[in-house]
């Protein structure tokens, strides 16, 4: 990575300049104004002082002297000037200058000077500002120390900020480096904190990668290797079936023939979910789907008291993924198994659909939300609130096989999302509509 300034410290440099350019336009702006506000002030006083001056002269209660200029205060005089002749007493400066205010510099010196012409002659009255401007500056040296101050108070606020909102960045990029430790295969080309996140994130999405492709090389396995053998198995129960055997015979070899065959649709459902890819759909019979879905777990369901109430009609033909539907079928029939059996299990057709109802105990209205999440299961939480070791969760063999089961709601309710089909549950518990209802549309 380049190197260069962090982005704490970009931040909080950017922070002080803003103070900067605000503090420095401030102390320039007050600077100015204090100076024209004394400019302003000496120029009312004398203007003010002349024409009082020039009124006493017509009057005739002041009279000029003889020689040198007359004294006004500690910093202002005034010379007349009469008619054609020439004041020695007049500084130089200001000997030719027209009428009106004037500011005059000669040397350090600073003069504000206001020149009238009363009929008596030329009348000069003069200010010497000279205290006045070093106050100014004086004033304008105390400004400009108050701007350094506040700066160098802004430098240290600003680092704070930029510290509690970089902090965030900074505790995100450790956990991800926890998470995800190694080096990333694209190079990052910022040496700052953003950059570091940006490898730690590098870091997370390699591992994500290769983790996605170990789970699809383990399906694509799985599908590979145990594909032959159930393909004899389905040839040897074939066999079988076609030699003189007894009737219970012929019904477990017809069972086992099925079960392969639902364990081979399982396997492409969950090769097409590892791989998220969707096969290409087909038209597929619903009532005939739904045989199929029933006959592999049809053992477990008559042990168990699930009755089929299979109300779809033949002929309802649609095209979508077998598989998939296979899958979700099997995934509700098992629920309705081990959740709501002995009851009756009724299959309609709805708009757009199939409707899959039980009249069994129903799920409480407070697990509704959670049932189509991983591992949830109803039952698992009540064997470990009823019972264990008193450890409030101990697991025991029929705790893990609960947990096992918490699967299947979520593989439908995963199925139903890649196909963009719908899947929806309504239960009751108490009442004549007590039972649970699924709804999947296509």
């Amino acid at each position: 990575m380049n190197s260069g300034s962090t982005l704490t410290q970009r931040v909080t440099w950017a922070l002080t300049g803003l103070v900067a350019i605000f503090v420095s336009a401030l102390v320039v702006l007050a600077y100015l104004t204090f100076d024209q506000m004394e400019d302003d002030l000496v120029n009312d006083i004398l203007t003010t002082e002349a024409e009082r001056q020039i009124s006493h002269l017509q009057n005739g209660t002041v009279t000029m002297p003889q020689h040198g200029p007359l004294d006004l205060g500690s910093n202002m005089r005034a010379w007349l000037q009469q008619p054609g002749t020439v004041n020695p007493d007049i500084p130089e400066p200001i000997h030719n200058l027209n009428a009106g205010l004037h500011l005059v510099e000669p040397g350090v010196e600073t003069w504000h000077v206001v020149i009238a012409n009363p009929p008596q002659g030329k009348f000069f009255v003069l200010y010497d500002a000279t205290d006045n401007e070093d106050r100014v500056f004086d004033f304008g040296l105390i400004v400009l120390g108050l701007g350094v101050i506040s700066i160098v108070a802004s430098y240290g606020v600003a680092r704070k900020v930029a510290q509690l909102a970089v902090g965030p960045m900074l505790t995100l990029t450790d956990q991800l480096a926890k998470w995800a430790p190694g080096s990333p295969d694209l190079a990052v080309e910022r040496n700052d904190e953003a950059g570091r996140l940006v490898e730690a994130f590098n870091r997370v999405q390699n591992q994500v990668d290769r983790s996605l492709a170990r789970e699809r090389e383990f399906a694509a396995n799985l599908s590979h290797e145990v594909r032959t053998p159930l393909a004899a198995i389905r040839s040897d129960g074939e066999l079988m079936l076609l030699a003189d055997v007894s009737d219970d015979q012929r019904t477990r070899l017809t069972r086992v023939v099925k079960n392969v065959d639902s364990v081979a649709a399982a396997l492409e459902s969950a090769r097409a979910m590892a791989r998220d890819e969707l096969r290409a759909p087909e038209p597929v019979d619903l009532r005939d789907c739904m045989q199929s879905a029933w006959q592999g777990l049809e053992a477990h369901a008559e042990q168990a008291g699930l009755l089929l109430d299979d109300q779809l009609a033949p002929g309802n033909v649609r095209t979508l993924d077998r598989y998939a539907l296979l899958t979700v079928l099997r995934n509700l029939i098992r629920n309705a198994i081990e959740h709501a059996a002995p009851a009756q299990f009724s299959v309609s057709a709805v708009e757009g659909g199939i409707a899959l109802r039980d009249n069994g105990k129903g799920i409480r209205a407070a697990d509704l939300p959670f049932v189509f999440e991983r591992y949830y299961s109803v039952r698992l939480r009540d064997m470990r609130s009823g019972g264990g070791d008193g450890n409030g969760g101990a697991e025991t063999p029929e705790a893990a096989a609960a947990l096992e089961r918490g699967l299947g709601l979520a593989i439908a309710k995963r199925v139903c999302d890649m196909q963009a089909w719908s899947l929806t549950v309504q239960s009751a518990t108490e009442g004549p509509d007590r039972g649970t209802r699924f709804t999947l549309r296509f």
